[in-house]
């Protein structure tokens, strides 16, 4: 075991689609994450699906929240830094290795849909189960896959110089010179089972294995010219990059049975089992920590209620604005709410049906904005109790949830009744920040406490349980007669 001083700092850079923050944690200042800053981050959207990010302008960001990370170790006297790298994965991100520089730029990511051409090729070789052969999980087909991406470039063979990272991974070699990743980074070309590149993904896209980062999870001492850049102590090591939801999960610190909800933009619903549990047909397997996670991704979150906002009510949206929105909600009884389908974009867990589509039911004359917003807060939860409902729902002890907008405890309250299971909201808004530094705590087998979070219980409101019962049947009815007009 590792006696760490007080002199050490972890840090954790967390590159988002919209802002590349930079937090801090060093029990010696703060039983707590300290954010030292948070900057934008941008993308550009073309006419055929074209979601494109800019490595320079990333480049340019983290570095300057490097300096300032420089900067507070300086101050505090620091002497060692344990950097660790997370951030959105599933890009199409060609580096060469001759000229250090990302080719094209700027970059599809993950939300770019291009790549939809090669969807077919990739059922052909993944479909009808057979993902679970080749990968050890259940893999939709879907254009935000790497796999897919690179189905779609496939074409055009990479010169002898190239290699497809992850932007996480780019920052690392800039730091350090290495190409390495953690194999959550590479989510759809590992072996969930070995956690080591799919050979029949590698031999199906005719890729050598010099094409990808080398799977890696030990730190390495970033180089002394950046050190020098950037004011950081001689003793400063970065961690491969990882995936913001894999370390989301960690920040989260799951117990066996306990499920779980990443609320944000999207939603991610999920349990964590200690023993192994089935292989399911609509979520994803992967081995974490010390034991097992099912999870999907979804469409339906935040990005509804943003919707409703600012394309129907036509304003911007503001903290005050949701809070006299939820305000005038909270008044309303669910039972005279219309009953909505969230679809905007389609679903992925556990439909994956892109073709289905939004829809109001129950409208009535008498519904004002008020009800078609509480309403809407009623959707997304109807649609995560499908999720748990498919997972397990009845062996679940509880559901634990956090994000962006697990910060409305009036929207908690609906989401704990909807689903009648207690939940554990936690206080902590930089989840993937702080699980990055659990994960390097436990590799190192530092002897320092973890960054603190609590955890507040929501229970169910029981006199409304029946209602959302009945309401619940109604909205399953309601989406399978949508979903057969879709077809």
């Amino acid at each position: 075991m590792v006696q760490t001083e007080k002199r050490t700092v972890y840090a954790t850079l967390d590159i988002g689609t919209s802002q590349i923050k930079l937090g801090v944690y060093c029990p010696a200042i703060s039983e707590r994450i300290i954010v030292i800053g948070s900057l934008g981050n941008q993308l550009s959207y073309g006419d055929n699906g074209e979601v494109r990010a800019d490595y320079n302008l990333i480049r340019e960001q983290s570095f300057r929240l490097f300096t300032q990370l420089g900067a507070f170790l300086k101050r505090e006297k620091i002497t060692e830094l344990q950097l660790g790298i997370c951030g959105h994965v599933s890009s199409l991100f060609e580096w060469n290795r001759h000229t250090r520089a990302p080719t094209p730029v700027p970059f599809p990511i993950w939300l770019d849909t291009s790549c939809y051409g090669s969807l077919a090729k990739y059922n052909e070789v993944m479909g009808n189960g057979k993902s679970k052969d080749i990968i050890g999980t259940f893999l939709p087909a879907g254009t935000n896959w790497l796999f897919t991406k690179l189905l779609y470039r496939k074409d055009l063979a990479p010169t002898i110089d190239s290699i497809f990272l992850q932007v996480g991974d780019a920052l690392y070699f800039d730091l350090c010179g290495g190409f390495k990743t953690h194999f959550s980074s590479q989510i759809s070309m590992v072996d969930l089972r070995t956690r080591n590149y799919s050979s029949t993904l590698m031999k199906e896209l005719e890729l050598n294995y010099a094409c990808l980062p080398e799977i890696s999870y030990d730190a390495t001492h970033i180089n002394i010219e950046q050190i020098k850049l950037f004011g950081f102590p001689n003793d400063s090591f970065v961690f491969p990059a990882m995936a913001d939801l894999y370390t989301s999960l960690y920040g989260l610190r799951l117990k066996d049975k306990e499920g779980f909800v990443l609320a944000n933009t999207s939603e991610q619903a999920g349990a964590y089992y200690s023993n192994r549990p089935a292989m399911l047909d609509n979520f994803l397997s992967i081995s974490f920590a010390d034991g097992f996670v099912n999870y999907g991704s979804t469409n339906t979150g935040g990005n509804v209620v943003n919707w409703f906002l600012e394309s129907v009510l036509g304003k911007t949206l503001t903290a005050d604005l949701l809070n006299e929105l939820t305000i005038k909600a909270a008044s309303i009884d669910p039972e005279h709410t219309p009953i909505i389908l969230p679809y905007l974009q389609g679903e992925r867990a556990p439909l994956w049906n892109s073709r289905l589509t939004a829809s109001i039911l129950e409208l009535k004359s008498s519904h004002t904005e008020i009800h078609l917003f509480r309403a809407i807060l009623e959707a997304i939860a109807f649609a995560r109790r499908q999720c748990f409902v498919q997972l397990g729902y009845d062996d679940l002890a509880l559901i634990k949830i956090g994000g962006g907008s697990s910060r409305n405890e009036f929207w908690n309250s609906i989401r704990a009744t909807v689903l009648n299971k207690p939940m554990m909201l936690a206080d902590e808004k930089e989840l993937a920040i702080t699980g990055v530094i659990d994960y390097m705590i436990a590799v190192r087998k530092d002897v320092v406490p973890k960054p603190a979070i609590d955890f507040s219980l929501i229970q169910p409101q029981q006199e409304l349980v029946l209602n959302y019962e009945s309401k619940y049947r109604k909205f399953i009815n309601y989406q399978k007669v949508i979903a057969d007009c879709s077809l």
